[in-house]
């Protein structure tokens, strides 16, 4: 027996290797990344932020503030609240929307 899809057939697809690298995305944002390793720290613009309080991971893009509890997983995540987007135009944005 066949089953019929329901499925919407969408016109973008979203590709996350399109994104861009994390470091190179957070100074375009304006961030001055201090200290070493993997974690970077800057002040976060999710708030009034006086000493740097934001970490952001370079590998992953991951960032977490420990004053207002900002958080997420990659630069698509960052940039959906920084500029408070829906996940569409935020990919469409950087660029990880194939079309």
């Amino acid at each position: 027996m066949k089953f019929k899809s329901n499925r919407k057939k969408f016109k973008s697809v979203f590709n996350r290797n399109l994104l861009p690298r994390p470091g190179e995305y957070y100074r375009k944002q304006g961030l001055k990344l201090i200290g070493g390793g993997e974690w970077k720290s800057a002040l976060c613009p999710f708030h009034d932020d006086k000493n740097p309080s934001l970490r952001l991971r370079l590998d992953s893009g991951g960032f977490r503030c420990m004053a207002c509890g900002a958080h997420g997983g990659d630069v698509l995540a960052f940039h959906m609240q920084l500029h408070q987007l829906n996940f569409i135009s935020a990919a469409r944005a950087l660029g990880a929307l194939e079309e």
